[in-house]
């Protein structure tokens, strides 16, 4: 029944080929063949490390008899989330305006045009109190469709007449400005936001972060518990111009906990998706790459802090390094040369039987085993066994309450309560290949080999800003190595110069379909954080286009201007197809939505929303991007501005701050009026201190020609401020705390 998804890029999508349900993969064949048999469409969307997936496809779509009813009255298609995000967001939308809450797997009934009429997430195969089962569902659904059309047909466009106002309104607080003056105005000369301004807001909500700190245990907010990821870039970045601000403390104290708890493999490295309970203690085992991605970035940036002690500073340096480590051994594709999207949550063992998180649990037992076979005595195996405070891998019984019954042959997960120190961690370290060697000899989780644009891009810029921060030449050449392949992969270039950015592929060839914002925002960003480092510039493959081939510099400025070039033309790209001028308004578009499957959806197009997930949001992305191309002089007088759609940082920042962290850290860059460093002359050891410090505060580098690098010279440094209204060098100094003080 599966042979339509046998050959997919998804792992997800395959591993369902052999259901008896007959599939459709994302695309106009099925709502045709909807309208052709007059029947409702199911759509299943989940994602390969999905425990609960796995569950409902044993379950419900591995029956005969339930995949019997879903052939002949339905018409079912299967989405991987994480190849159409456009698709799951505004599925996402429908299910928790309909049921209040959302997850994965999502169960969705649609009409034959794609618009909603009913919603759930996982369903059993039995009813479980409330809960119906799947079948029971279907029954529901078949019986609503064929006796109350009519009822069906205006509940779904009451649906999507309401999550499109709800679209609409919520995107709209990226771009419209509200002053007392005048009535709510998007046009390009919209007012931007002053420093002193942006201070307000920021104090503001570093009050609310305060006061939403979880003190006991890390983190914010309750169970289930999530990286605050984009949040903690700004909250680093913040802190480096602000020595005195709690935000200081704030990112130290959540990426202190994440890195000591057991969100952190303290084994291989990488972090997991999201802990279950609020210690942190218990993860959902599944790694995803956009998560380490910017953990990554934050713990390399926290090993240089200034606000953090060397103690700190040293735990930081070394997650970083665990987890860079982990992509290459673990997420590094052979064939294609770029990063897997995720490990499975779930390890399965040679009788099929699922087990979520097997390969990362040790008993008290096994750690005295390991620390004895790696040479340590008893005395210093019991002292290793004390720092584990982890704990079985029973969510029920962990939120239950109940005492936790662990003996010396219970497997639990690794957890430290506080961070170990230098002679915890020498003791720690000794272990580590023994505890490695040993769970190689285990069932490992399967591994997603599609490539995600965005996420392989967000990791590049990881790399590069880690490279320039600890002057590691063989990173940056891995980051531009990595980058170069993505670009060679997943980017054509139009007549007109712009680059297309592919969202996926796999085995080394990518999908037809274009990739989203998000996609062209963080390649954007990233081919220019790779110019900021210092990268060499390798040329692109032939059938690709050089964007900087035709340049006459020398040295490195041709390297570097070459990434910047190829930054410009995804940039190009953003504005020409996901940026719209509609009846005066500015709008962002989430996805290109060719076909316009998910416009009946919502009625309308799938605008971007600006506020932040796991990963920064679309809007966020391209306001780093526009920004990055302000600071580089690499935008015309009719392009849009950073400040034209960070609107929503005005109400968002004072009342939810983590939702809005990636534009706080745009609108602090733009507020500084988007400086760059333009280095006049100096040492090779000058230019590595001038990196460094463009790496921690956010501050791009120009170009930088061979010549300019001399021994004997001293140090001259300017900064360039290149937002509207500026457009001017400061004078040279000759050090670059002169050249940060010249920006306070």
């Amino acid at each position: 029944m599966g042979h339509r998804l046998a050959e997919s890029s998804s792992l997800y999508l395959r591993s369902h080929a052999e259901n008896p349900v007959g599939w459709f993969p994302w695309g106009a064949e099925a709502f045709a063949e909807a309208r052709r048999r007059d029947v409702p469409v199911f759509v299943s969307i989940g994602y390969a490390a999905c425990h609960w997936c796995h569950v409902m496809a044993r379950e419900s779509f591995a029956d005969e008899a339930l995949a019997g009813v879903l052939n002949e009255r339905f018409v079912a298609i299967k989405v991987d989330r994480e190849e159409h995000p456009d698709v799951d967001d505004t599925y996402m939308a429908a299910t928790q305006a309909m049921t209040g809450q959302g997850g994965w797997p999502m169960s969705v009934f649609t009409l034959p045009d794609g618009r909603v009429f009913h919603a759930g997430t996982y369903f059993p195969p039995r009813r479980v109190g409330q809960v119906p089962s799947f079948a029971e569902v279907l029954e529901a659904v078949h019986a609503a469709w064929t006796q109350r059309r009519a009822e069906v047909e205006t509940s779904a466009e009451q649906i999507a007449a309401s999550l499109g106002a709800q679209r609409r309104q919520q995107a709209g607080l990226a771009t419209t400005v509200a002053t007392e003056a005048k009535a709510p105005d998007s046009s390009p000369s919209a007012p931007t936001m002053d420093a002193a301004e942006l201070d307000g807001l920021i104090a503001e909500a570093l009050q609310v972060l305060a006061e939403q700190e979880d003190t006991a245990h890390g983190g914010f907010g309750s169970a289930p518990k999530f990286p605050p990821s984009p949040l903690l870039g700004f909250l680093l970045e913040h802190a480096a111009w602000d020595r005195g601000s709690p935000a200081a403390g704030l990112a130290i104290r959540t990426l202190e906990t994440l890195s000591r708890s057991a969100l952190f493999d303290q084994v291989e490295g990488g972090f997991a998706r999201y802990a279950t309970d609020l210690a942190w203690a218990l993860p959902h085992f599944e790694k995803m790459l956009y998560d380490n991605a910017q953990l990554l970035g934050h713990s390399a940036r926290l090993s240089v802090h200034p606000a953090a002690d060397a103690e700190q500073q040293e735990r930081a340096a070394r997650q970083a390094r665990m987890s860079i480590d982990w992509l290459t051994r673990r997420m590094l594709l052979e064939d294609s040369g770029l990063l897997a999207s995720s490990l499975d949550a779930d390890t399965v063992d040679e009788h099929g039987q699922h087990a979520e998180g097997a390969t990362y649990l040790f008993s008290d037992e096994e750690l005295r085993q390991a620390a004895l076979a790696a040479g340590l005595d008893e005395t210093a195996a019991q002292q290793l066994l004390a720092l584990n405070h982890g704990v079985p891998a029973d969510e029920h019984a962990l939120r239950s309450g109940s005492p936790l019954h662990i003996t010396a042959e219970t497997p639990r997960t690794l957890h430290f309560e506080a961070p170990l120190t230098g002679a915890q961690t020498r003791l720690w370290d000794r272990v580590l290949p023994e505890l490695r060697r040993r769970r190689a000899q285990r069932n490992q989780p399967a591994r997603d080999e599609k490539v995600v644009a965005a996420w392989n891009a967000q990791a590049i810029s990881s790399l590069a800003v880690a490279a320039a921060l600890w002057a590691d030449e063989a990173l940056l050449a891995d980051a531009e190595e990595l980058a170069q392949r993505l670009w060679e992969t997943h980017t054509a270039l139009d007549d007109d110069g712009a680059a297309r950015v592919h969202r996926i592929s796999y085995a080394g060839a990518r999908a037809a379909e274009l990739g989203g914002l998000a996609d062209h925002a963080h390649l954007a960003v990233a081919c220019f954080q790779l110019s900021s480092a210092g990268a060499a510039g390798a040329p692109a493959a032939g059938a690709h286009g050089d964007s900087g081939a035709g340049t006459s510099e020398t040295g490195g400025a041709a390297g570097e201007r070459r990434w910047l070039e190829r930054g410009e033309a995804v940039l190009r790209q953003m504005l020409k197809t996901f940026v719209q001028h509609q009846d005066g308004e500015l709008q962002l578009l989430e996805t290109a939505d060719v076909g316009g499957l998910l416009s009946a959806a919502q009625q309308g197009p799938l605008l971007a929303t600006p506020l932040d997930g796991p990963e920064p949001s679309s809007v966020a992305a391209l306001g780093q991007a526009l920004q990055m191309a302000e600071a580089l002089e690499l935008l015309g007088a009719e392009d849009i501005r950073p400040a034209q759609i960070l609107q929503h940082v005005k109400l968002a920042a004072p009342k939810a701050p983590t939702v809005v962290g990636a534009s706080l850290l745009v609108a602090g860059r733009a507020a500084r009026r988007s400086p760059a460093f333009r280095f006049l002359g100096g040492t090779a050891e000058h230019l590595v201190e001038v990196r460094r410090a463009g790496a921690l505060y956010g501050v791009l580098v120009e170009p930088v020609a061979a010549e300019l690098v001399d021994p004997e010279s001293p140090l001259r440094l300017s900064v360039c401020l290149n937002a509207v209204g500026s457009m001017i060098c400061l004078p040279p100094v000759d050090s670059v705390p002169a050249a940060l003080d010249g920006l306070r």
